[in-house]
C-alpha cells in the first residue's frame, strides 16, 4: 500500500516516475549443491498468463544411485521405476532385468528372464513395469507386443497379446508402453502411438474396448477446412486427405482416490494445456476440467538447450493418496507438483547441461513415488535420483490437504508460519483467505485473498462484507443519497432563478458546452478564437492521472496488472503521448492538404473531445470498487458509448476547424494515424540506437580504464 501511495503521489504531481511496483520477495530457493532453483507460478496476476516466482524448495536432491552404488552389475538402460505398498523400489533394466531395492535403497533382489512351465520369457526392450497391490508384476514387453503378468518370484501367470475383436482396427499396431490396474481389478494398457485410447480389460482379462481417448480439437482454421471439405471436396479426394487425429497418451497412473489419470504430454507448438486428465470410471471423460491449465512451463518458447528451443514434454505422471499430481518433463528434466485443485506448488530438478550435477538429468525417463520421496530415473546415465521432501514441503502439502478438505481453521496458524518462511507461497494466502471466510472475518479474508490474487475468495468476502455494511448503515446511506439528490435539484433551481451559471469560468463552460452542442462550440473555437490551451493541459493531466488510477486504484475484481512490471511512464506514453502525436501529425497532414485548422485549434478540439472518456473513467473507478464482476457487465457498454461519443466530437470538431468534407476528414485522419505509427517507430529505433551507443561507449571506457 505504501508503494501504491508513492505511485499515486507521483502521477498526481505530474512528475516523471519510473516503475514503482510491488515486487515479490525472493525466497531462498535451493542449496548450492544443486544446479537449479525451485519455482512456482502465481495465477490471477494477469488475466491470461501466469507469473514465475522463486519459492522455498519443497523437495531437495538427497541421493543419486548408479549400479555401482547399488552393488549390482551395470545397467544397459533404465526404462522405468515403480514402487509397491511396502516401500520396495523396482528398477526395470532394458536388458531383461528387474532390480528390487528396499526402503533404504539397498539392493535386495534381482529378477532376470521369466519362466512358465519351463518356458523362458525374455523381455529385453520392455518399456515399463507396474506392481499391483497383490505383489504381482505387469511388464509391458513393448518389443514383443505383449504384457507379461508374473509373480514376485518371476513366474509368469498370464501373457496378454493383442485381443481379437472387431472393435480393433486391422492396421492397429500393438506396442504396450504402460499398464495400470484399478481398485476393481480392471487393467488399462497404453499402446505406443495409439490415438484410440487405452485398451481396457475386465478383471478376468476379457477385452472390453477402448477407453478414454483424447478428443480432436480443431481451431478456426480446422473448422473452416472441414466445412470446405464437406461442401466442395469429392469423396475420392476426401479419402486422400490426411485426417486430424487426437493426441496420444504417454503415461497412465492410478490416484489415491482410485481414479485413473492420464498424461498426454506435448500437444501443440505454443500450447501445452490439458495434458493431465482424470477419467470418469463410466464414460472415460475428463472430470479434472484441466483444458485451461498448462501443466508444464510457460517459458517453453524462450528456454534454450544447445542453442535450440525445446518444446516441453510430459513423459511420466504420478498421483499420491492426497491427490497431489507429479509430472515429469523430459525436455528440461523438471518435476512439476500440483495439488488436486490444479494449483502449481513447485517445480524442481533440471535437465540443462550435461546432467552431471545432483538433481540434473541427461534424459529423464520415469517417475515414481515412494512415500514422500520422489524417484526419477535417467535412461542415459542409468541413475536413480531420490528427491527428499523438505520440512517446508511437508508442511505445505499437509496444510493444503486440510484446506482442500475444508478444514480451514485447523490450517490457519500453519499457513501463517508458512508465510514467514516463504512469502511467495500463493497457497498460503488462499488458505488464510478461506480460513478467515469461515470465521466471518471478511476484512482479513479480503486482505489475504488480494495479496494472493485469489479473486474467487475475494469476491465472496467482498460480497458478504458489502452486505453487512449495507445492513448496518442502511438508513445513513439512504439519507445521504436523498440529501445529495436534493442538493443537486436545489442547485439547479437556484441557478435558473438567479440566472447564474453553475460553472462561472467561461472557458470551462465552453468545455462542457461541447458535450451538448459540439457543432456550435467548435465553430466558436474556430471563428471567435475561443478555447484555452491551459484547460487542454488540465484535461490531459486529468486524463493521465485517471489512466494510472484505472490500474492502481481500480477494483481488484476488475483489474489485472503486475505490480513489478507496471510503469507509469508507459501509461504516460500511451495516453498523453498518443494524443500529442496525433495532434502534431494531424496538423502536419492537414496543413499539406489544405486544412484551415491551426495547431492550437486542433489541440483544443482533440482535448475537449476527451471529456466523455474522462467521465467514463471516473464512473468506472467508482463502480469497480463497489460492484461484483457479475454486476458490472454493463461497464463495457459504458466504455463503448464513451469512446463513440469521443469519436463523434472529434469528427465534428475536425470538420469544423479544417472546413473539410467527411471524405477528406477520413483521409486525413487515416494519414494522421499512419504518421503516429511512423513517429513511434522512429522514436523506438532512435531509442534502441542510443541504448546501443551508450553501451558501446561504456564498453570502450571500461577497456581504456582497465
Amino acid at each position: 500500500m505504501k508503494k501504491k501511495a508513492i505511485h499515486f503521489l507521483s502521477v498526481a504531481l505530474l512528475t516523471v516516475s519510473l516503475c514503482l511496483g510491488v515486487g515479490f520477495s525472493a525466497a531462498a530457493s535451493s542449496s548450492d549443491e544443486v544446479p537449479y532453483n525451485s519455482y512456482t507460478y502465481w495465477e490471477g496476476i494477469s488475466e491470461s498468463e501466469r507469473k514465475a516466482v522463486y519459492n522455498r524448495p519443497m523437495y531437495e536432491t538427497a541421493d543419486v544411485f548408479d549400479a555401482a552404488d547399488l552393488g549390482v552389475k551395470p545397467f544397459t538402460k533404465l526404462n522405468d521405476v515403480c514402487t509397491d505398498e511396502n516401500g520396495y523400489v523396482y528398477l526395470l533394466d532394458d536388458a531383461s532385468r528387474i532390480v528390487i531395492l528396499d526402503k533404504s535403497y539397498k539392493s535386495v533382489k534381482e529378477i532376470g528372464v521369466l519362466n512358465k512351465d519351463g518356458e523362458e520369457y525374455d523381455y529385453s526392450g520392455a518399456n515399463s513395469l507396474y506392481v499391483h497391490t497383490d505383489g504381482t508384476l505387469y511388464i509391458c514387453d513393448t518389443e514383443n507386443a505383449r504384457i507379461l503378468h508374473c509373480t514376485a518370484e518371476g513366474t509368469v501367470t498370464d501373457v496378454l497379446f493383442l485381443p481379437e475383436s472387431p472393435l480393433i482396427p486391422k492396421d492397429y499396431e500393438y506396442r504396450p508402453m504402460h499398464a495400470v490396474v484399478d481398485s476393481r481389478g480392471y487393467l488399462y494398457v497404453l499402446s505406443d502411438g495409439s490415438y484410440y485410447g487405452m485398451i481396457l480389460y475386465s478383471p478376468d482379462r476379457s477385452f472390453l474396448g477402448f477407453y478414454g481417448a483424447n478428443e480432436v480439437t480443431n481451431g478456426i482454421m480446422g473448422v473452416m477446412k472441414n466445412i470446405y471439405n464437406r461442401l466442395f471436396v469429392s469423396n475420392e479426394k476426401k479419402g486422400n486427405t490426411a485426417r486430424t487425429l487426437p493426441y496420444v497418451f504417454v503415461d497412465v497412473a492410478k490416484g489415491g482416490d482410485g481414479f485413473i489419470y492420464t498424461a498426454t504430454g506435448y500437444t501443440e507448438k505454443s500450447n501445452n494445456k490439458g495434458q493431465i486428465k482424470k477419467l470418469s470410471p463410466g464414460t472415460g471423460k475428463n472430470i479434472l476440467k484441466s483444458e485451461d491449465i498448462n501443466f508444464t512451463d510457460d517459458k517453453e518458447n524462450t528456454t534454450y538447450k544447445d542453442g535450440e528451443t525445446l518444446n516441453q514434454n510430459i513423459v511420466a505422471l504420478e498421483v499420491d493418496e492426497n491427490g497431489f499430481i507429479y509430472c515429469l518433463d523430459a525436455a528440461y528434466g523438471r518435476i512439476f507438483l500440483y495439488d488436486s485443485e490444479k494449483h502449481m506448488l513447485s517445480a524442481f530438478g533440471t535437465g540443462m547441461g550435461a546432467g552431471t550435477q545432483k538433481g540434473s538429468f541427461t534424459v529423464a525417463s520415469a517417475l515414481a513415488l515412494n512415500g514422500s520421496d520422489v524417484l526419477v530415473t535417467d535412461s542415459t546415465k542409468c541413475t536413480l535420483t531420490v528427491f527428499k521432501q523438505t520440512e517446508y514441503g511437508a508442511k505445505v502439502q499437509q496444510l493444503q490437504t486440510l484446506t482442500i478438505g475444508g478444514d480451514y481453521t485447523a490450517a490457519k496458524e500453519g499457513w501463517h508460519e508458512v508465510l514467514k518462511l516463504d512469502s511467495n507461497c500463493q497457497a498460503a494466502y488462499t488458505g488464510l483467505a478461506r480460513a478467515y471466510l469461515a470465521e466471518d472475518d471478511y476484512e482479513s479474508a479480503m486482505y489475504y485473498s488480494k495479496n494472493g490474487y485469489d479473486r474467487d475468495s475475494y469476491a465472496l468476502a467482498f460480497e458478504l462484507s458489502r452486505r453487512d455494511f449495507i445492513y448496518s448503515n442502511f438508513w445513513i446511506i439512504f439519507i445521504a443519497i436523498v440529501l445529495v439528490l436534493c442538493g443537486i435539484v436545489a442547485l439547479i433551481i437556484l441557478s435558473k432563478r438567479r440566472k447564474t451559471k453553475t460553472v462561472k469560468d467561461s472557458e470551462t463552460r465552453l468545455l462542457f458546452k461541447a458535450l451538448i452542442h459540439p457543432a456550435v462550440t467548435f465553430e466558436d473555437i474556430k471563428e471567435k478564437d475561443r478555447g484555452s490551451i491551459k484547460l487542454c493541459a488540465v484535461v490531459l493531466a486529468v486524463y493521465y492521472v485517471l489512466s494510472v488510477m484505472q490500474t492502481l486504484c481500480g477494483g481488484f475484481l476488475f483489474t489485472y496488472y503486475d505490480p513489478e512490471n507496471f510503469n507509469s511512464l508507459m501509461v504516460l506514453a500511451r495516453s498523453v503521448g498518443f494524443v500529442a502525436l496525433f495532434i502534431i501529425c494531424n496538423w502536419m497532414v492537414c496543413t499539406l492538404l489544405g486544412g484551415r485548422g491551426k495547431l492550437k485549434e486542433i489541440a483544443i478540439v482533440t482535448c475537449y473531445s476527451l471529456t466523455p472518456m474522462i467521465f467514463e473513467m471516473i464512473l468506472r473507478l467508482i463502480l469497480t470498487n463497489t460492484l461484483l464482476p457479475s454486476e458490472g457487465e454493463f461497464l463495457g457498454i459504458f466504455q463503448t458509448v464513451a469512446m463513440l461519443y469521443t469519436l463523434l466530437l472529434l469528427i465534428i470538431g475536425m470538420i469544423k476547424i479544417h472546413d473539410f468534407s467527411m471524405s477528406r476528414f477520413v483521409g486525413t485522419s487515416v494519414l494522421s494515424l499512419l504518421g503516429v505509427a511512423a513517429l513511434v517507430f522512429l522514436i523506438v529505433m532512435v531509442g534502441m540506437l542510443l541504448q546501443q551507443l551508450v553501451g558501446f561507449i561504456g564498453t570502450v571506457f571500461m577497456e581504456f580504464t582497465l
